[in-house]
Order: C-alpha cells, then structure tokens, then sequence
C-alpha cells in the first residue's frame, strides 16, 4: 500500500524510539520495521497524520518514507479516514483498536517519584545496599514511593528466590522498607537457566521456545542476551504464565514484594521460524509477555508490541547521559510519542541516564547540569524516576534545587493525577503535543515542548549552558507561573529559567 502526504500533513508512530524525528513530512526518508519489530522500546503498529487520517493493522507493518510517500513494504495495512485533526485520528484509533480497560496503574506511581537502585548499586544488590539506599532518600528528605531492586537479587535466571548470601533474611529487608513507607518491586525476565531444576520441569511441559537444530533435531533455543546466554519461556502455551505465577506467587505471600519490573522481552530475542507449543510470532510473543504483567497492579516494560489502553506502566528505553544523541534531548519526545500511540502511562528513563555503559567508562564524568535540567524536564511528565542518588552526585545547592523540583511536582500533581484517571477511560496522553491540543497554528513540529492536559504549557530547558529558553505559545493568554506575568500567544520569546526553575504556563 502507498499513501501520499496531503498538503501540510506529518505523520507520527509506529515507533517510541523514533519519537525526536516525528513528525514525518513530505521531506523525510526513514525506513522502520515492526513486523518484526526491532525496536527495544513500545512499539504500535499505528500511523497517524495531523489531518485526521490513520494507518493500523494488527500483526504489523514495515513502511519506508521517501519523496512525499508512505510505502508499506509488509503487511495489509488499512489507511482510515477519521476526522480532520490529530485528535480526530487519535480517539478514532483508540476506540477502535486498544480501547482503554478502565483501569490505571497505583496512584503511587504517579504521586511519588520512583526509586530505581540499579545505577546505585547496579549487580552489587544485597540486603544491606539496598536498605542504605532506602534509608538515604528518607533521610535527605525525598517521599517514599515505589523502590525497584533490580537485576541480580535471586540465585539465578530462573530461581525466582532471594539470593540468600546477598539476603540473608528478606522479609525482615522488606519490612524495613515496607514501614519506611516504600511499595518494592523486584527485576524479571522471560529468560532462564538452561542447567537448572526450573528449566526441566518448564521443557517437560511445554513451556519452553525450542528451534531445530543441524541435524533437524528439535532442541532447546538459547538465545544471547546481555547477561549471557538462556532458555526463554514459551508464553504462546496459556499454563506458562500460571506457571510462573504460581513460581513469584511465595515472593507476594511470604516476604510481601508488591510487584515486578519486567525486563526484557524484546522481538528481537524471537524469531519467526521459533517452535512454539502455539503458532505465534516474535511480536505476539513480546505482546503476552507484556499481558503477562496484567498480573501484578505494581508493573513496568521497556519493551511493548501493542498493549496500548492496558494499565501497564511503560517506561523509556535507556538514555544515555548527554545532551544530545538519546539523552535528555529524547526525553519529552519519546514520551510525546508514547502517549500519541497509546501509552498512557508512561515514565521517564532514570534521571541523569539509565545506561550502565556510560556508568562502566573510565571517562565517564557526571555532568552536574545535566542532571539537574533531567530533574526539571521529567518533573512534570506523567511519572519521574530516580536511579543515581541525587545527595550523592549533585552539589549541596544543586541538591536544594533538585529538591524544589520535586516539590514543584507536587503543585500539579492533582492535575496530572485526574489527567492519568481521565487516560484510564479515555485513552488520551497525559502529555500531549501541541499539536494535538491546538491544531492548525503550525505547531506540528514543536517537540520540546508539552502540554499537560489542554491548560498547562511545560517548556523545560534542555540545552548545555542555557540560562533559559525560547517558547512557542499557541494562540490564547498566557500566565507565566515563575512571573506571574500575561503573554499573549501566537508567538515566541525567551524565557528565563533557573536550575531550581521549569517555564510553566497556564492558558487563561
């Protein structure tokens, strides 16, 4: 199928990652596949234009954009005609193919930023790091909130049970944190030990991949991940996620853990010619392991095939720790993106970068600004994470600012709290583009800015240096929250703005 641009029109999706070139018009040329998909992060099989047009289909498209021409290479994809803006083509699309279940994530995920230990304390999870990590965001005064263990807290891939060298009592660990007022959620994955207990009994009943091997002989699929090499759950056979379940379920009942962070899963850990206990697809088999958390209340994915409307949280890929090239100039784009296919309830990567790799380089030098602007530009996004502890990374004035940017959160936090409510029912983003919210004023490129809901204008700085920013105002009267001053819309200034400071304004 092949589907020119009207006049004007840009089109936005299939892909989160590719949230800071959207929109696409006449002028771009990009190739993207989501059948498979290859992406590492939330992926829809979904265009829409500002014009009110939508492009879907269910298993998936490869398109390629060149010379004013959308050309789907894959796929039966269906072209709908919805109404006249990117709103139109959004609530069209939303009603149709993932209307929302009515549900959302805790609150707490919202209301209180999230804790992360994994740049902290990265494969070095004990009892007691974890505790002084607790205690320390306590004692420097930030709010309990949801606090993630991360990857390496059980024996193996495919032991679901605390390590109990690293843990030697963790219920008494959970407890602690429980009375400190955090909800703990612990990292899994659909990969497991291919020399263990788990994985026999998962492979006598079915539940596991499997591929032919030379001599056309049926065997086990071990695929290479980032931690080595594992066997990787089937869950196109329907007693896979009971089995799992049923293997978390004494980590619920016994020590009281809330929830999980599900990682991994990626199509790209699939192939199309997998042996399946179903027929299935490397895009399906990301998509019920996403289904698979519908589980737990307390829930996170890096990496979606649909499963917009589902109250799922979705977070970021990782971001690099740099201004620029999957760092914090990504960050309000790819979370734009998120909501404009679905994502409703999406987070922010971890303040300051979430890719160890940056972590692990000898060169690697924490740039202090930086990571006081990630403050400010994830402070009023739908949800904000902490992994590096700000107490240790930041400057004692630095640290205050970082602090009132949390405090500025909470100014709007009801906002956004009915935004996310309103998103269960609706399926609108919290964040929202400009465009979306007033269409036709030629704001169809403006991705550094958002909208929180239809009143409130959020233009973070982003840039190395900058002691402010230029904003673009949509039509209408502007009060800007840091002044108090009245601007009137149609037009651009700059705006200053301190480290302590974001250029918030409320439409009058």
């Amino acid at each position: 199928m092949e589907v020119k641009f009207l006049e004007n029109e840009v089109w936005y999706g299939p892909w989160v990652f590719h949230g800071a070139q959207m929109p696409f018009d006449k002028d771009s040329e990009i190739s993207i596949n989501c059948l498979p998909s290859d992406s590492g992060n939330q992926v829809q099989p979904l265009m829409l234009s500002n014009k009110g047009r939508y492009i879907w289909d269910d298993e998936g498209f490869n398109v390629e954009i060149k010379e004013g021409v959308l050309n789907f290479t894959r796929g039966e994809p269906t072209l709908y005609e919805a109404g006249s803006t990117l709103r139109d083509a959004f609530k069209a699309a939303s009603a149709k193919h993932f209307p929302p279940k009515g549900t959302m994530p805790p609150e707490i995920f919202i209301s209180k930023p999230q804790y992360n230990d994994w740049i902290e304390i990265a494969y070095d999870q004990t009892q007691e790091n974890i505790l002084k990590y607790a205690h320390a965001i306590i004692d420097n005064g930030y709010p309990a909130g949801i606090l993630m263990i991360d990857d390496n807290w059980s024996e193996y891939y495919g032991g679901w049970r605390f390590n109990r060298a690293k843990f030697p009592d963790p219920k008494a660990m959970m407890d602690e944190l429980h009375e400190l007022g955090f909800k703990v959620m612990l990292w899994i994955c659909p990969f497991i030990g291919a020399d263990r207990e788990e994985f026999r009994e998962a492979r006598g009943k079915g539940m596991i991949v499997h591929e032919w091997n030379k001599r056309g002989i049926q065997k086990p699929k071990m695929v290479e991940w980032w931690n080595g090499f594992s066997a990787v759950l089937d869950f196109s056979n329907p007693s896979t996620g009971d089995w799992l379940y049923e293997k978390l379920r004494p980590l619920i009942e016994e020590y009281g853990v809330d929830g999980f962070k599900l990682d991994a899963g990626d199509p790209a850990f699939y192939a199309e010619d997998d042996l399946t206990f179903a027929p299935t697809s490397p895009n399906k088999q990301c998509e019920d392991w996403a289904k698979f958390g519908l589980r737990f209340p307390y829930n996170e994915y890096r990496a979606c095939f649909k499963c917009a409307g589902e109250p799922l949280v979705q977070r970021l890929c990782d971001k690099n720790h740099r201004w620029v090239g999957n760092g914090i100039d990504t960050l309000i784009p790819h979370t734009l993106a998120q909501g404009i296919l679905g994502y409703a309830f999406g987070c922010p990567d971890m303040i300051g970068g979430g890719d160890i790799a940056d972590l692990s380089n000898d060169s690697y030098s924490l740039d202090t600004e930086l990571f006081i602007r990630n403050v400010g530009a994830a402070a009023l996004l739908p949800m904000m994470q902490f992994s590096a502890a700000p107490w240790r990374v930041l400057p004692e004035e630095l640290h205050n600012d970082c602090k009132k940017l949390v405090a500025l959160r909470e100014k709007y936090i009801d906002l956004i709290l009915n935004l996310t409510r309103d998103a269960a029912k609706t399926g609108e983003p919290v964040a929202r583009y400009l465009e979306y919210v007033f269409p036709g004023q030629g704001l169809e490129k403006v991705i550094d800015e958002f909208m929180v809901g239809d009143t409130v204008l959020v233009a973070p700085v982003v840039s190395q240096g900058a002691d402010g920013r230029e904003v673009i105002f949509p039509e209408g009267n502007w009060k800007n929250e840091l002044t108090g001053e009245e601007i009137a819309g149609g037009t651009k200034i700059f705006v200053k703005a301190g480290f302590d400071q974001v250029p918030v304004f409320t439409r009058v």
